[in-house]
């Protein structure tokens, strides 16, 4: 959290594939995204049908075969070896998310229209149930581990090794607005009290 880590997609980030992939600009957005619950799928899926087609490269794909794994609605779809939502180096209309894309034409947060799973990386936050029935928050950096059996054949996480440690203050400063709403307001307050 004091760390000076920085999201490096487009300067620099090698991806999560078996090998380094920078010339790709995918990130980790080669898997898709995971999607925390139908709620969620259902904002995804609302906002997917409102994207304009000059800014959501995949539009024509998304609109004949959904933006959707599967049925479950669990994970965004992949087209082309990355996210449905990831707009490829070179589309005239930007590349990147573009649900992230949209959320800044409309003047929001991207927070608000992607899948929390991409805006809550590098974050890991484990709670643990205490006897007393309160809950413990652990707030650490994802790690290779964390992906599972997925994490063993990536050629890179961005949390380890010093690349993506480059940014000009400390995550709890620049993913503040990410952390309040992964830990709430109450918890969110301790942890910068207890770093400042």
């Amino acid at each position: 959290m004091a760390s000076n880590w920085e999201c490096i997609w487009g300067r620099g980030c090698l991806g999560i594939l078996a090998e380094p992939a920078l010339e790709l600009n995918q990130g980790c957005c080669s898997v898709g995204a995971h999607l925390d619950g139908e709620e969620e799928a259902a904002t995804v899926s609302g906002l997917a049908a409102t994207l304009d087609p000059a800014r959501f490269q995949f539009h024509r794909e998304a609109a004949e075969g959904g933006v959707f794994a599967d049925e479950t609605r669990t994970f965004t779809r992949v087209v082309d070896g990355a996210c449905v939502f990831l707009n490829r180096p070179g589309f005239a209309g930007g590349e990147g998310c573009a649900l992230h894309l949209a959320a800044l034409d409309d003047g929001e947060s991207p927070l608000d229209w992607k899948p929390s799973v991409c805006w809550q990386l590098p974050v890991k936050v484990d709670w643990v149930d205490l006897p007393d029935g309160r809950e413990q928050a652990t707030v650490r950096a994802w790690s290779r581990s964390d992906w599972g059996d997925d994490g063993d054949p990536m050629h890179w996480c961005c949390t380890e090794g010093d690349r993506a440690y480059v940014g000009d203050e400390p995550v709890f400063e620049s993913l503040a607005p990410a952390l309040e709403r992964i830990l709430g307001p109450e918890v969110h307050v301790e942890l910068r009290r207890r770093l400042v």
